[in-house]
């Protein structure tokens, strides 16, 4: 590989306060790569580290963007040898960001051509950096999950050499390592759901006497299409045993009303009879007025005639003697039978009736009497047999769908677990997956611990720090708060040697350090060609500060004054961040 090209941090200057820390200027020396912010809690070293965060990342380095403030400072790099800088300043809730040299007149020159491209702050920094620059804390976190989601995240290129990938939106995600265990799981969950409906936990199947396990404790199906074919059948043969009487039973009654209504046509028969009867006689009867009408003219003519010659007092003698027809023997309207709105025939007014109605009455109440005393007649027909045996079957068909019931709880539970079983056969195959990705760091693997994975390594880089003379694999999360980030920095120099290009710095927040370990580091960035930014809490005086370190007061950036200075010596210590 070619000779890597580097961006290194020259300087920083921070215009305005940024929370804690007052506006100040520090200038970095190239040739000390190990630079340690001291200070007690609370005193601002964690914010100074995030003001050259903010310096690269702009707001993606901020959570909030209003929680420090006012943001003003401009950090100064080299890109090989060409100096440049990189400007970060508020704008309402907005920060601007601007990537800029200085020509000789010291005119600025924003997004000057860098590689052949227009160089901006959105996307220079992108490639030159790795996931693990500022997130170390989660790499050598005692929670496995949060170390394995980082461990990934840094180790992603390789993955997907091996087949795994991680965007979902990739045409062959689902077919996939991950891709299938999404699958998987989501069948899982769906059996999960499934077996807890219907009862299908083993605990409560083998507490009910059903061991999913032993064959021999548990049912098996019952076909109720069967019982419910003989219900039926039952049901069948006890309509045909009542059918008969019922039939019976049926035909008398319809006999019955044939012959009420025939007597019912007797009784239309008899009242149109007596209408006949009526009409003749009201008929005979008009006739007989007229012709005693006619003759009382006649008489009345004859005895204006008999008093001409008269002799009209004879007449009247003979006239007072003659008897005329009386209006009181007018026919009269019978009493016919009487029907109500159904055309029934009724007996309210049998007494009024001739005796050929009134035995026509009651013989239609003989037939209401026989209708009344056939249709109230008990068939006496023993279906109980019958009755005992769909009882019987009832019970077979609700005994049967409990049992049903319970095999399909065994049956969903046997689902689950052979969802479950893919599941962990395909993480173990993720897993073992993982296990082949190369480190890059001597003694530094990915291994597989039961059902999940762990970074073990063995110290090989100094096995008298790391205790660990006989190179045993011990995970990340066993050696010491101190030792961790020593692994980290092995990590961080292979993750950046892969770049053509690259910033190779690690920012470590707080880790006790003795002698011992500050000789390592300053050995390892040496050897490494690494810079490191590293917190340390404590309670310091200026006057102790070594070089390279910076006292961080109160939000006041201090540094090292172990002997009076000239004012020369104090303009160059300004500029070098001394």
């Amino acid at each position: 590989m070619e000779k890597q090209k580097q961006v290194h941090i020259t300087g920083l200057t921070l215009n305005k306060s940024l929370g804690i820390i007052q506006a100040h200027k520090l200038i970095f020396d190239s040739n000390n790569k190990l630079i340690i912010f001291k200070g007690g809690v609370g005193e601002g070293k964690t914010t100074e580290q995030k003001v050259i965060q903010i310096g690269i990342h702009g707001t993606k380095a901020m959570i909030d963007n209003q929680k420090y403030g006012e943001i003003d400072l401009e950090l100064q790099l080299t890109d090989g040898d060409l100096p440049f800088f990189v400007g970060r300043k508020s704008k309402g809730k907005k920060i601007l960001s601007t990537l800029y040299i200085k020509d000789e007149n010291g005119k600025i020159v924003e997004n000057p051509i860098i590689d052949g491209n227009k160089a901006k702050p959105s996307t220079y920094f992108k490639q030159l950096e790795t996931k693990l620059t500022w997130r170390m804390s989660e790499l050598t976190s005692d929670n496995p999950n949060v170390q394995k989601k980082i461990l990934l995240e840094l180790y992603q290129s390789q993955l997907s050499k091996l087949g795994v990938i991680f965007d979902k939106k990739h045409l062959d995600y689902s077919l996939s390592i991950l891709g299938q265990i999404d699958k998987a799981v989501t069948n899982r969950d769906n059996c999960d759901f499934a077996r807890k409906q219907i009862g299908g936990i083993a605990d409560d199947l083998k507490a009910k006497g059903h061991d999913p396990d032993r064959p021999e404790t548990c049912p098996e199906t019952i076909p109720i299409e069967s019982i419910e074919t003989e219900i039926k059948r039952l049901e069948k043969e006890k309509i045909l045993a009542t059918a008969e009487p019922e039939a019976q039973k049926d035909k008398e009654l319809a006999e019955i009303k044939a012959d009420a209504a025939i007597i019912t046509g007797q009784c239309v028969s008899y009242n149109s009879e007596l209408r006949v009867k009526r009409n003749a006689s009201i008929s005979n009867y008009k006739e007989y007025i007229t012709k005693i009408e006619t003759i009382k003219s006649n008489i009345t003519a004859l005895t204006t005639y008999l008093e001409v010659l008269g002799l009209k007092h004879h007449f009247e003698t003979l006239n007072k003697d003659i008897v005329w027809p009386d209006e009181l023997n007018k026919p009269t309207e019978p009493n016919y039978i009487q029907f109500d709105a159904d055309n029934k025939v009724q007996d309210n007014n049998v007494k009024l009736l001739h005796i050929d109605g009134k035995a026509l009455i009651d013989k239609i109440n003989q037939l209401k009497q026989q209708y009344i005393n056939v249709f109230s007649k008990e068939s006496n027909i023993d279906t109980s047999k019958f009755d005992t045996q769909i009882e019987q079957q009832e019970k077979n068909k609700k005994d049967a769908l409990e049992i049903n019931k319970i095999v399909d709880a065994i049956d969903s539970f046997h689902k689950w677990r052979a969802a479950n079983e893919e599941v962990v056969f395909l993480k173990d195959k993720y897993i073992k997956l993982l296990s082949q990705v190369d480190t890059g760091v001597k003694g530094l693997h990915i291994e597989p611990i039961e059902d999940d994975i762990f970074l073990m390594y063995n110290g090989s880089y100094d096995t008298k720090y790391f205790n660990n003379p006989e190179l045993e694999m011990r995970k990340l999360s066993s050696y010491s708060g101190t030792q961790k980030p020593m692994i980290c920095l092995l990590i961080q120099n292979y993750l950046l040697s892969l770049k053509p290009k690259a910033m190779r710095y690690l920012y470590i927040d707080d880790i006790p350090i003795d002698k011992k370990t500050r000789l390592l580091l300053e050995k390892m960035t040496e050897d490494l060609n690494m810079h490191i930014f590293l917190n340390i809490t404590g309670d310091f005086e200026q006057s102790q500060l070594q070089k390279g370190e910076i006292l961080i007061s109160g939000g006041e950036v201090l540094f090292p004054n172990t002997m009076p200075l000239t004012i020369e010596e104090k303009v160059e210590r300004v500029i070098k961040g001394e």
